[in-house]
């Protein structure tokens, strides 16, 4: 019992956010009461954001799916209710009537977003690895853009605890707004600033955290890689490099420094839209920074040289040998952690292709049911109508959700999936790298169960129908099948091997504290490579030289920027009351002005690709060139910036798409 009357319990806020915030849930009479953040958290340190707070609310929301639907005629909004009974048996009849025509499950497709971190809902992909070969659909998952560049220059991914951010001298913010996309960093950036650190932002909005900057230097969308160049040119010509890192570290350095030098400063300062000022004081910084961190927000990634632009930023931070340094090297949020087992089931014998990549080729066998698990690709991913058209197509498409959203509108089968607190799970970052405990609180809503229960049922009723045709583990509980996906590896990096040894800590911290410290790099020369080999086999420039991106032309003249909203998470978190609000994109207000817009008007966005109807904004924060509205789902004007988002790629990672690489022209209607 505690102060509220209620029994309490460790959960964790399992969303694709920097944070991953413990909570302590109070319950009584198996209703969720009250929740508050866990005080004993290093990183959140018992601070909840909103949509922390939201949660209850959204547990006993009144259009939270309580029972199975199934409609024959997708997005006819005809909606059967149905049994769990009935609902196993239409996924049985679509999954054997696949197997007995094709001979395999290729023609059944899984759609596994990550809307959901926790382990247990990698039980999805788990199911679908244990029935022979099928075939997964990735759509624009969390930009792999920058993974890639560093495993180019360093050989693997390994990034130092975040909270040692606060021992910077020089803390420079690359296309990154933590103040509403990781709002707990703020602290660890005040604290350093108290002290005496510069924080520089580089970004072209000027936003929240460019509002607590030292200096803010706002910059031409892309071209984060040309003002990175200039300053390596600047800092090698006053030879403020770290000589023995260079010498003993790295490798390529004397032909980076040949590239280096050949750059025209102007030139390049013109194209990034920085002064020579700028660079000066920038300079000057960097002469007397004993570490610099550098965060690389997921928006310079995703433009068509994103993977470039990060390559520029990491040998920044190498020639003055921050990497391995403490209060120095590089940060952005990575995809998710693949620790555990059924992180990593099949994926090498499955048949993996992207959604973007269907737009342009038929695939054989087609695909004749299709799986979405913790997914809305609807509203997130590129070419909206298209993806529209593609499930449509589908002949039998389940989706489970806790809500219905333009996807599950579009789905035959419509499954009711627990929160959280109706379930046990085990959460993994993908920013400060902890793990903790998910403690099942309460009872399931209505007729939900969870994704593991599902994938369970399942494959009891498929072996039933053939003995041995699926391998997924029959198991008795959540618990067992969590416990047994521990590894060697989880308990190296951990130092734990069952739920047992997280039941009692707030969270179970990464290992390393600074990353690279011992400067033995996972290259293949063991060194920092300003010169890629492998880069250069993929057909990339194999020094982190800038490479010229998209720009706006005379017929679309305006960047369209998407950045997440500071209340929301992608298409999560609209459905609350104090959330509702229309769709409105943030215009230049003296641009606006010049073409007779008023503040507060419904206009158009317009290309190639679509047209959409939204309420324009005046803004002083938003360039001339660049207009922005926050991506997402909006229930309430049902606009979807992303029918504007036509297919292109960046140029390193997987099915990574440049959404900041669209171009849009304005109209009055």
């Amino acid at each position: 019992m505690n102060g509220f009357g209620s029994k309490t319990y460790k959960n964790v806020c399992p969303v694709n956010c920097p944070s991953s915030c413990t909570m302590i849930s109070h319950v009584e009479n198996n209703h969720l009461v009250h929740i508050t953040g866990d005080p004993r958290n290093p990183y959140s340190k018992g601070y909840l954001c909103s949509k922390g707070f939201s949660y209850i609310e959204k547990n006993y929301h009144r259009d939270r799916l309580k029972f199975p639907y199934y409609q024959e005629v997708k997005g006819s909004g005809n909606l059967k209710q149905i049994t769990w009974n009935k609902a196993f048996e239409l996924i049985l009849s679509e999954m054997i009537k696949i197997n007995e025509y094709f001979g395999n499950f290729l023609p059944l497709a899984l759609y596994k977003g990550s809307g959901n971190t926790g382990v247990h809902h990698y039980v999805t992909d788990n199911f679908f690895s244990s029935i022979g070969k099928s075939t997964r659909v990735n759509g624009s998952p969390f930009p792999t853009t920058g993974t890639k560049a560093m495993q180019y220059d360093m050989g693997a991914v390994q990034m130092s605890d975040p909270i040692m951010i606060r021992f910077a001298s020089m803390i420079m913010i690359w296309g990154s707004n933590p103040a509403a996309t990781n709002n707990h960093l703020i602290p660890n950036l005040m604290e350093a600033k108290v002290k005496g650190t510069k924080i520089i932002v580089i970004d072209p909005i000027y936003t929240q955290t460019a509002e607590i900057a030292d200096v803010y230097i706002q910059i031409v969308p892309g071209t984060d890689g040309a003002f990175a160049n200039v300053l390596m040119k600047g800092i090698i010509e006053a030879d403020l490099i770290d000589h023995d890192f260079l010498e003993n570290h790295s490798f390529g350095f004397d032909a980076f420094v040949e590239s280096m030098r050949s750059i025209d400063t102007e030139e390049y300062l013109l194209k990034c839209g920085v002064s020579n000022e700028a660079i000066n004081l920038m300079l000057s910084y960097f002469k007397n920074a004993k570490s610099v961190s550098h965060i690389i927000g997921c928006g310079l990634q995703k433009h068509s040289n994103g993977g470039q632009t990060v390559r520029a930023i990491e040998a920044l931070a190498a020639i003055c040998g921050d990497i391995g340094r403490t209060g120095g090297g590089i940060f952005f949020k990575q995809g998710e952690s693949l620790l555990f087992k059924n992180q990593q089931s099949g994926d090498t014998k499955n048949q993996i292709v992207s959604l973007n990549q269907l737009q342009f080729s038929n695939l054989q066998p087609p695909i004749e049911m299709m799986w979405i698990s913790c997914a809305n690709p609807i509203t997130q991913d590129p070419d909206s109508r298209f993806t529209k058209q593609f499930i449509k197509n589908i002949p039998f498409v389940v989706t489970v959700d806790q809500f219905l959203t333009p996807t599950a509108q579009m789905s035959n089968l419509i499954l009711p999936t627990t929160t959280q607190f109706e379930e046990l799970d085990i959460v993994t970052n993908s920013w400060h790298k902890a793990i903790a405990l998910n403690e099942k609180a309460i009872s399931p809503y209505y007729e939900s169960i969870s994704e593991w229960n599902i994938m369970n049922e399942l494959a009891i009723r498929l072996n039933q129908y053939r003995d041995g045709i699926c391998s997924f583990p029959i198991l008795s509980s959540e618990e067992e099948y969590l416990n047994a996906q521990f590894n060697e590896q989880v308990f190296e990096l951990y130092n734990i091997r069952s739920i047992a040894d997280l039941t009692e800590k707030p969270i179970t911290k990464y290992k390393p504290k600074v990353a690279w410290m011992d400067r033995k790099f996972a290259t293949e020369t063991g060194k920092y490579q300003f010169y890629s080999t492998e880069a250069e086999q993929n057909g990339l420039p194999p020094i982190p030289i800038y490479k010229k991106g998209e720009a706006p032309s005379a017929e679309y003249p305006f960047w369209l920027i998407t950045p997440h909203h500071p209340y929301r998470l992608n298409s999560q978190f609209h459905y609350l009351d104090y959330f509702e609000e229309e769709a409105y994109i943030e215009i230049n207000s003296e641009v606006a002005k010049t073409l007779g817009i008023l503040d507060g008007e419904v206009i158009k966005i317009f290309n190639a690709q679509d047209t959409i109807e939204i309420m324009a904004v005046y803004s002083n924060k938003v360039p001339k060139d660049v207009l922005l509205v926050y991506q997402g789902w909006y229930p309430q004007s049902e606009v979807n910036v992303n029918r504007l988002v036509h297919i292109l790629r960046t140029d390193m990672g997987e099915n990574n798409v440049a959404f900041y690489d669209t171009f849009v022209n304005i109209g009055k209607w």
